[in-house]
């Protein structure tokens, strides 16, 4: 019964550690605005992001003033577009957007979408504004001064679908509501099963390869959740090059602790494995030595003449 109880807990805290882990990155980095920023904001200089924002911009800029009557002034556009988002300023403007899409998308989590009235209800989108301003303004010293006359632009880049996020709000709100108890929970219960174990040096290798295994899982669906979220990158969304950068920099310090922790558990496991095969050699009693092997060699018989007094006295 001992034995049973003891796997049973060193099993549940194997479990429980992806799960406390992605709990722990979605309290602290996913729902917290300024550690989000700071995840996405390098993505600023990423070329692919920049292709993205420049394209979409671009599209709706030039489609609005052909509808003002300048039908040339694509290459303007598109020029001053890309002078904007790689240059100083787009760095905050990149902020920025973000900010707006994450309040979106914690409105979305508790459920008070209709506090942002400039986006698109059924989505979590990034809002282009502020790039839309900067050109604006880039324009206007170019000398094209129908750029003055264009409406307030909220071209968006969508970021993932409401009825996604509302499906999956239950047991994201219920990770951050246990995020002060799920990090201590697997190595409670692991520590508990190992000083429960008779063989305690074998419990501790499985606690180690149970939890490399834990994080080999959470890598995998990973793997599999950015596959698919990439298919849907079509339309107003993000290309597939720039999601792969976006969904990367996100989970960026979940799979940091994936590859700590799985390594970790390598690590415990194998060196109480290698200590407890020496421990178990240096038990091993000492074999006898060989017996010696004696010659199988006739003994050389002597002559007569040796040791006699008549061998002696013969000259």
């Amino acid at each position: 019964m001992r034995k049973v109880i003891s796997a049973f807990l060193i099993v549940l805290g194997c479990v429980l550690a992806p799960v406390a882990l992605f709990g722990f990155w979605t309290a602290h980095a996913l729902i917290s605005p300024g550690r989000y920023v700071e995840s996405v904001a390098p993505m600023a200089r990423n070329s692919d992001i920049q292709d993205a924002v420049a394209n979409r911009v671009t599209g709706v800029m030039t489609q609005r003033l052909r509808g003002l009557g300048v039908s040339a002034a694509g290459d303007l556009v598109r020029t001053s577009v890309r002078a904007k988002v790689t240059g100083d300023g787009f760095p905050t403007a990149w902020e920025e957007m973000n900010r707006g899409a994450h309040r979106r998308f914690l409105a979305v989590l508790y459920g008070e979408g209709s506090r942002e009235p400039t986006l698109r209800s059924d989505t979590v989108s990034l809002d282009l504004h502020p790039v839309c301003e900067l050109a604006r303004q880039e324009l206007l010293a170019a000398g094209l001064g129908t750029a003055a006359r264009l409406p307030e632009l909220h071209p968006t880049i969508r970021l993932a679908l409401s009825a996604d996020l509302i499906r999956v709000a239950p047991a994201q709100n219920l990770l951050v509501s246990l995020k002060w108890i799920l990090p201590f929970l697997p190595p409670a219960l692991m520590t508990a099963g190992v000083l429960l174990a008779r063989d305690r040096e074998t419990a501790v290798v499985g606690a180690g390869l149970g939890l490399a295994g834990g994080m080999f899982l959470l890598a995998l669906a990973l793997s599999l959740a950015r596959n698919v979220y990439l298919p849907g990158s079509t339309g107003h969304t993000l290309p597939v090059a720039a999601a792969v950068v976006f969904f990367d920099a996100v989970t960026g310090t979940l799979r940091t602790g994936v590859r700590v922790f799985f390594a970790a558990g390598l690590l415990v496991a194998g060196t109480v494995f290698v200590a407890k095969v020496g421990v178990l050699r240096a038990r091993l009693p000492v074999p006898p030595p060989p017996p010696m092997l004696t010659s199988l060699r006739r003994p050389r018989r002597m002559s007569p003449w040796v040791g006699s007094r008549a061998g002696r006295e013969r000259p």
